[in-house]
């Protein structure tokens, strides 16, 4: 019953100049020899197949998804001739798994997230779809929150729902990504978990909700699994809605949502920062990956090309050298380098971007 949704439409402006518009993060090689979507298809295989596995990619990315995800059957891996956000390629893919399975249970997994227990993992999906299947509801995995993170939407919790191993909480409110003071906030009342992005839901229950909330989704839907996907998606997929499914669907379902808090050790590898919990320092705290000379330097992020990249003196710096680019910036605006994508918009430095 349960089926795999990847959304892999994704930008990933937080790590330029690694990811571009020809390749997004899921496509980056951030931890060995695999891209960030084949690792997340990977540790789904145990559990759900490649037959109950869809793909959803920019139209452009069809052909490289396929040659990575071979087993995926080609019909299943959907190209967006648009970006239209996570709400209607949730509702896409609910209709597309019903078409094939009347009790299709999906499980809504972005493609460029990293996690450390996989097999914790696959135990937590497996429970959150049985939950999802009796009970019709959709489940959330939170996870709890290490610090006052203001990169992260948060879960606050209500009561409980069920116990056990894995227990589930009513999910009381969903939080956008807070500032300083409400982060700290959250983070000291115990209640609050990092949202992880990452859904269970029937799939018919999912399109019943979006009938009630979001009514043009399904019925655009509807269309392109009769006109046939690919041609569909050409003719009809630009009339849907531009939102996110938080807003579209959970926002309007307050109370009638659980969340799970899980521990499997995830991180959503959102911007370049991200890499300190990563992947492991020197003695002067400096994430390095490629062979740059570091002299009097601590505490930076440094990726590295071709070129000897020398650092003397610098404390907390992002340095990340390209074949045609070179940002350097301190590691406290690494949150903020989709701004540089912006600015190269706005001057029309396509080549760049």
């Amino acid at each position: 019953m349960l089926w795999a949704v990847i959304m892999a439409g994704g930008s990933g402006t937080r790590f330029w100049p690694e990811s571009r518009e020809a390749t997004p993060k899921q496509f980056l090689r951030v931890f060995g020899k695999k891209t960030l979507l084949e690792q997340t298809f990977e540790r789904l295989k145990p559990l759900i197949s490649p037959r109950h596995t869809l793909v959803v990619t920019q139209k452009d990315k069809v052909s490289r998804v396929r040659a990575l995800m071979k087993k995926v059957p080609a019909a299943q891996v959907v190209g967006e001739p648009v970006g239209r956000n996570t709400a209607p390629c949730a509702v896409l893919a609910a209709r597309m798994a019903l078409e094939k399975d009347p009790e299709a249970v999906i499980a809504l997994l972005p493609a460029d997230h990293r996690i450390e227990d996989e097999a914790a993992f696959r135990r937590a999906l497996k429970h959150a779809a049985l939950v999802a299947q009796s009970t019709g509801l959709s489940v959330t995995f939170g996870v709890k929150p290490a610090f006052a993170h203001t990169g992260y939407g948060y879960l606050e919790l209500g009561g409980i729902f069920s116990k056990g191993a894995l227990p589930v909480f009513r999910l009381k409110h969903f939080h956008e990504k807070p500032d300083l003071k409400r982060a700290q906030k959250f983070f000291k009342a115990g209640r609050f978990l990092w949202n992880s992005g990452m859904f269970v839901w029937k799939a018919s229950a999912l399109l019943e909700a979006a009938q009630k909330y979001l009514p043009e989704a399904p019925q655009i839907a509807e269309k392109i699994v009769r006109a046939g996907v690919k041609p569909g998606m050409d003719k009809f997929y630009a009339g849907m809605p531009n939102i996110s499914i938080d807003y579209a669907l959970m926002e309007p379902l307050k109370g009638k949502i659980l969340a799970c808090p899980v521990d499997f050790g995830w991180n959503d590898v959102g911007s370049w920062e991200s890499l300190r919990d990563l992947h492991p320092a020197d003695k002067e705290g400096n994430i390095v990956l490629g062979e740059p000379l570091l002299i009097e330097s601590g505490g930076n992020i440094v990726k590295t090309g071709k070129k000897l990249t020398v650092l003397l003196g610098m404390k907390d710096h992002l340095v990340v050298d390209t074949h045609d680019a070179l940002l350097i910036c301190p590691v406290s605006h690494a949150q903020s380098i989709r701004k540089v994508v912006h600015a190269l918009k706005a001057k029309k430095l396509r080549r760049h971007l």
